[in-house]
């Protein structure tokens, strides 16, 4: 064997060796990463059992059910009578994180949380009817999407997986959203407010391409919500007339199908100050609601290209 064939052989040797330890550091990184991303919402259970633990009188956690991946998407139940459903008192409902990449979601939820458990350990309980409300806070939907940090949940928009009035499905190919419509039929809800960001906006039904964006109880819808916008500087108006017409969205859903007095909430940039101010806004839309769902929720308006605008992105 010449001096050149083992000269080759032992740089192969030593590139091949390189190779090898060059994979196996990037299968680590790969790993570290994928394991960073799904304590995300680990993180956020904790903070859930955290608040819990400071306010347990006021609140119990518990799974509505698992989702496709057979994780638990888990609830917070705020209430003087918090470890039983009371369909006698006023239902309240916040669903965060339908999108994932909007993490700013999941930072209002759980501090607009906090700050209502501070409301209940304090003498406003006492004081008009918040003794006499049950919420139901659902920091993370989309625990996929949040954990990888991508607005989809196995490829599907699921806020565009509900039955709409411009669109002719049953809506729930995934999971979490049939879990969420199931777990809306458990009691009566009032009033709804689902998180997203980045458009500073508190918009309302409908939010559909109609040729009357305005329900029946749009006055109702602008008067409160123009209440809640002062607090935060936010635009307000329908989510047709302020974002852009989607069909398909829990928004209009929960509005339509139940009467439920439903706030799209779109986050600034859910800075601090952000999340402080609309904090703020989104108790005063709650305190204003009346006691009890719309009875003039029929949609009324005549549909435009209703397909084209159900896959638009929010």
């Amino acid at each position: 064997m010449s001096n050149w064939v083992r000269v080759f052989r032992t740089l192969r040797g030593i590139f091949m060796r390189m190779t090898l330890s060059a994979v196996l550091l990037l299968a680590l990184v790969s790993t570290s990463s994928q394991s960073m991303a799904g304590d995300r919402y680990s993180d956020v259970v904790q903070q859930m059992h955290d608040l819990q633990n400071r306010y347990p009188k006021f609140t119990s956690i518990y799974s509505i059910g698992t989702n496709d991946e057979g994780k638990d998407i888990l609830a917070m139940r705020i209430s003087t009578t918090p470890n039983q459903l009371d369909p006698r008192k006023i239902g309240q409902i916040i669903v965060a994180t339908h999108h994932g990449n909007e993490g700013g979601a999941v930072t209002f939820s759980v501090y607009f949380t906090e700050q209502l458990l501070k409301r209940y350990a304090s003498g406003e309980l006492y004081r008009g009817n918040l003794g006499q409300m049950e919420w139901t806070i659902i920091p993370v939907l989309n625990i996929s999407g949040y954990n990888a940090d991508e607005r989809e949940e196995h490829g599907i928009d699921p806020n565009r997986d509900y039955p709409g009035v411009c669109i002719a499905k049953h809506g729930g190919s995934l999971k979490s959203i049939r879990l969420l419509m199931d777990l809306l039929k458990t009691r009566t809800f009032v009033g709804s407010v689902t998180v997203h960001g980045y458009e500073g906006s508190l918009t309302y039904p409908w939010g559909v391409d109609a040729d009357n964006t305005h329900t029946q109880d749009h006055d109702i819808f602008d008067s409160i919500t123009a209440k809640a916008a002062a607090l935060n500087s936010y635009r307000y108006g329908t989510s047709t007339d302020i974002v852009y017409p989607a069909d398909g969205a829990y928004e209009d859903f929960v509005y339509w199908k139940y009467g439920i007095w439903s706030l799209l909430l779109e986050l600034r940039d859910g800075s601090a100050s952000d999340v402080q101010n609309t904090t703020k806004a989104i108790a005063s839309y709650f305190d204003s609601l009346n006691a009890s769902p719309s009875v003039k929720n029929q949609f009324t308006a005549h549909c435009n290209n209703a397909l084209n605008f159900a896959l638009r992105a929010e």
